[in-house]
């Protein structure tokens, strides 16, 4: 909760929609860390709250009057969602025998390709530089996932949990700070190159 301290501090405002990504990804994250097999549905139920209430934030920002795209910016995040798009459908691929749900985990998984996608498309519409932020929040949640399924199917290491840790802590890091910046974005009419 220090993150929404923070979110608060900055901004002194509060924010029922970022309170509500704090709360279900620290539900989830919680249920996560008891026992991914007995607590699945619970993990991802709070996992698809908590994307939920990260898309509610785009949209204002969807809202924005896209910039003009050149060819050239488009070579990165097609690289960037094919990349996304090949490490969920390995996810999916190495994964699906061995968890208890599998429609409530592809759904999550396709809630994951869909907000990483967001994620890669918002600073192609709009160049502004806070939007850095989103490729952290993306790459840290897709690094998350994978980490969090590594450790309970596969490689049960103190070091790949710790890892696990340390992308959480990173991908709410950039949420909060995104959320912090986000006014400035959305008000913000500058054009960027």
């Amino acid at each position: 909760m220090l993150f929404y301290l923070y979110y608060y501090n900055s901004t002194k405002k509060h924010n029922l929609v970022f309170l509500g990504f704090q709360l279900s990804a620290l539900i989830s994250e919680i249920y996560f860390l008891i026992d991914l097999n007995n607590y699945f549905n619970e993990v991802i139920f709070f996992y698809i709250i908590a994307t939920a209430m990260m898309l509610m934030t785009f949209v204002p920002v969807l809202k924005i009057k896209p910039q003009e795209i050149k060819s050239n910016m488009l070579i990165e995040p097609i690289l960037g969602v094919i990349f996304c798009t090949y490490l969920i459908v390995h996810l999916i691929t190495v994964f699906y025998e061995n968890v208890p749900n599998k429609p409530l985990f592809l759904i999550a998984a396709i809630l994951l390709w869909v907000f990483t996608l967001i994620c890669t498309l918002i600073p192609l519409r709009n160049r502004h530089p806070y939007n850095i932020h989103l490729y952290v929040i993306a790459a840290s949640l897709l690094v998350e996932c994978i980490l969090g399924f590594l450790y309970y199917y596969s490689i049960p290491m103190s070091l790949m949990l710790t890892t696990l840790n340390i992308a959480i802590c990173v991908h709410k890091t950039a949420v909060s700070s995104y959320f912090v910046k986000i006014i400035q974005v959305r008000s913000d009419d500058r054009y960027y190159l």
